[in-house]
């Protein structure tokens, strides 16, 4: 296939560029670089040719190939047909590459007129070509004989696909992925880096053009990571937006790591400390996604993690070890052997500096890093040692981590009001006043609303500091120079984010609920009642809540149903979002319970069983999916037939009714007797997927306009079981997502600016 060529070919190319790289500052000869040029630019748009081939093979149903046939199918709307591009391991890894290679070319020219191209860019290229290997050896263009020789015939082509796993199939799915793979590519940015500042021998002028893309990395990483917070959050039900998942943990770790680099390489440049540090953090930054990688892709986490891929298969499995191994191994070997090297800085600043302020900061984050990377491997360590996989409890994450949260936390405000070198009592004492004062007022209102562990008090104080704190530089450094407020703000960001976790984390409240049909019952403010379920499209059902407050109703249709991809039960919540809280209402399960019969104008009957009504025998013979007017349907419409059999003076006849969604909106159409006697109306239908003789209908019949009433036996209603939440002033948390990206962004243009040669002397070591 012309696709798995372009791969190999796109393959020799990164060979190509890492070899001529290599010579180029080997040799110190210029010619290297063109031929290395040529060769990386032939590689990446050999990953954007295969890319765009295997859209291609998506978007055209293509399922004589293994990856379109796993992954996608005709039921797929276009979005999730395009994002099921990586939804497994092979578009992944490709993804991962194209966009590796994008970023490496911004790279090339970013340290062209730099002097430092010859180094980055070999070791880029190493990131890079690891990639495009794990592509040769998990091929994404295997076609379905290929992949399963002897069970299929050559040439054999499926009539559809598997589909996506019901889990992803989100509209988050389409953005969430690309995010946080392009991180994932910019921490490859941080560790090349790093690793050419040890092959050129420079260990202080490196930090400067460094510093952009270490914060780049952190936006575009932690971005990614709070869209996945997102997507939990609204659509997987799991009540909130951070489970303590070991998938989603092994993307925080090295974004951790990124984010202390980033404070403790501005320090370097103030003071020159922290130069073995900074570069063991750089290394580290791009092993731990490696790490990553491997607890998400090689299957170790299958057990206790709900979002981790399947077994890769062996080959890709040692691959992965051996990168883990390779790009450690290397980075610090060679730090190792420049060690004695290295300038050895002495300490110049005082206990009551921004540059100690920044070291206890950043040791505070890798510390957290340190004990979610433990509890995260669990499984792995707890198999090593015991011979069986267990995780951690989330209460592990939250003893560990907090007392250094509330250290980075406090030290994000207090190192904003310290200079560097040293700072003066007096001066400290009367610039953290306002702020000692506020957080004291606002955390003290707080406890008396019912906030009561000291851990949380201690936290919630640090996170009023840091807010009151960076408002208040904020203000002072935007009168004078607004290009320079980029951390006050970022820091802003992360005292909103600090609230939000604490008000969602205490002030939350929630309660499991059994809503018995067209019952009202009062729930946290909320007076809610179910009124049965509909279908939502794609084998899936909405049960349908209102909830009225305060004189004021809304409808919510969370969605369950049982999916046979993973022959599980899905859930999917509603939430009703407002500017203080949100109420949060997830489907846990259906049940049914048993009362008295009473004179209704509507009639239920159940799938296969006749009922008497007047003098006519009606008998609910099942949902019809092929009747004519569902063939004309168009793609947005689902059309369900509710075909009934009606006998009258021994005449039997057939009869279908239409229950026709629009895109979540109802239209029903009614149908008649031959004769015109009766009119039959669906008011509601409810399938039931799993045992089908469950399913039943309820009429509204006519005659001569005038409606049929009904008293008979004891009979079932349905009882929706949900859990009802309230999550506090959980728009703090989003909104410091956005405060603390527009805060890293002000940073990286202020220290792109700050990286051009017209600004400095130059970035070579001396």
């Amino acid at each position: 296939m012309i696709g798995s060529i372009i791969i190999k070919i796109a393959f020799l190319g990164i060979i190509v560029s890492l070899v001529a790289y290599y010579l180029s500052f080997r040799n110190e000869n210029q010619k290297f670089l063109t031929y290395a040029r040529i060769g990386y630019h032939t590689s990446v748009v050999g990953l954007m040719v295969a890319s765009a081939i295997l859209m291609y093979l998506i978007l055209t149903h293509q399922f004589q190939y293994t990856y379109v046939w796993s992954y996608s199918s005709l039921a797929l709307p276009t979005g999730l047909l395009a994002a099921s591009f990586w939804a497994g391991q092979e578009g992944s890894f490709l993804l991962w590459a194209l966009f590796a290679g994008l970023v490496g070319v911004f790279l090339m020219s970013y340290s062209s007129n730099k002097g430092y191209e010859g180094q980055l860019m070999f070791v880029y290229s190493m990131v890079v070509g690891v990639l495009l290997l794990m592509l040769v050896v998990k091929d994404p263009f295997l076609r379905v004989w290929e992949s399963f020789p002897g069970q299929v015939e050559a040439g054999f082509a499926p009539a559809d696909g598997r589909g996506m796993n019901p889990l992803l199939q989100n509209y988050w799915m389409v953005i969430h992925p690309p995010v946080l793979f392009v991180g994932f590519a910019a921490m490859g940015a941080t560790y090349a880096f790093a690793v050419a500042a040890l092959l050129k021998k420079d260990y202080t002028h490196w930090v400067r053009p460094a510093t952009p893309w270490f914060a780049f990395g952190v936006l575009s990483l932690g971005l990614g990571i709070m869209l996945g917070g997102y997507w939990a959050y609204e659509t997987l039900g799991w009540g909130g937006y951070w489970a303590w998942d070991p998938v989603e943990n092994s993307s925080l770790v090295p974004w951790l790591i990124g984010l202390a680099a980033l404070h403790t390489m501005l320090a370097q440049r103030r003071s020159g400390a922290f130069v073995r540090t900074n570069l063991v953090l750089g290394i580290f930054t791009f092993v731990l996604v490696l790490y990553s990688t491997f607890l998400t892709r090689s299957g170790v986490l299958g057990a206790t993690s709900v979002h981790s891929f399947v077994e890769p298969g062996w080959m890709a499995y040692i691959l992965l070890l051996s990168f883990i191994i390779f790009f450690g191994g290397f980075g610090l070997l060679l730090l190792f052997v420049r060690m004695r090297e290295m300038p050895s800085v002495p300490i110049e600043y005082n206990y009551i500096s921004r540059e100690f302020a920044l070291f206890l900061g950043a040791a505070s984050l890798i510390f957290i890093a340190l004990f979610t990377i433990v509890g995260t491997s669990s499984p792995i360590i707890t198999n090593l040692i015991k011979g069986q996989v267990s995780a951690v409890d989330i209460s592990f994450y939250e003893q560990t981590t907090t007392p250094f949260g509330i250290a980075v936390a406090f030290l994000a405000g207090f190192a904003q009001i310290l200079w560097w070198k040293s700072s003066k009592a007096r001066n400290i004492i009367k610039n953290m006043l306002p702020g000692l004062i506020i957080s004291a007022i606002a955390t003290g209102i707080m406890v008396a609303f019912g906030l009561s562990t000291f851990m949380m008090i201690l936290l919630t104080f640090a996170a009023w500091f840091v807010l009151v704190v960076n408002i208040q530089m904020a203000y002072k450094i935007g009168k004078n120079n607004p290009r320079f407020i980029g951390g006050a703000v970022a820091h802003i960001g992360v005292g909103l984010l600090f609230l939000g976790f604490i008000t969602t984390a205490m002030y939350d409240r929630q309660q499991t609920i059994q809503l018995v049909e067209n019952e009202p019952v009062e729930a946290l403010g909320y007076t809610l009642t179910y009124t049965g379920y509909t279908p939502a499209g794609h084998e899936r059902w909405a049960f349908n809540v209102t909830a009225e407050r305060e004189g004021r109703q809304i409808n919510l249709a969370p969605i369950m149903y049982q999916s046979d991809f993973n022959n599980s039960l899905i859930r999917n919540p509603d939430i009703v979002n407002r500017l203080t809280f949100d109420f949060y209402l997830a489907p846990l399960g259906l049940d049914t319970k048993e009362v008295e019969g009473i004179a209704e104008s509507t009639h239920t009957l159940q799938r296969g069983r006749e009922k008497t009504i007047e003098d006519y025998t009606v008998t609910f013979v099942g949902f019809d999916m092929d009747s004519d007017q569902h063939a004309m349907g168009s793609s947005s419409e689902m059309v369900i037939g509710v075909d009934l059999e009606v006998e009258h003076n021994g005449d039997v006849e057939r009869v279908v009714p239409e229950v026709v969604n629009r895109a979540g909106e109802m239209d029903f159409r009614p149908a008649m007797t031959s004769d015109a006697s009766l009119e039959f109306n669906v008011v509601s239908i409810r399938p039931d997927q799993e045992y089908p003789d469950r399913s039943s209908v309820t009429l509204d019949i006519r005659q001569g306009g005038t409606q049929l009433t009904d008293s008979g036996p004891a009979k079932t209603q349905d009882v929706l079981i949900v859990e009802a939440s309230i999550q506090p002033f959980i728009n703090l948390v989003w909104l410091g997502t956005i405060v603390t990206i527009i805060g890293l962004l002000i940073t990286i243009v202020r220290r792109a600016r700050e990286a051009r040669p017209k600004n400095v002397e130059a970035w070579s070591a001396e």
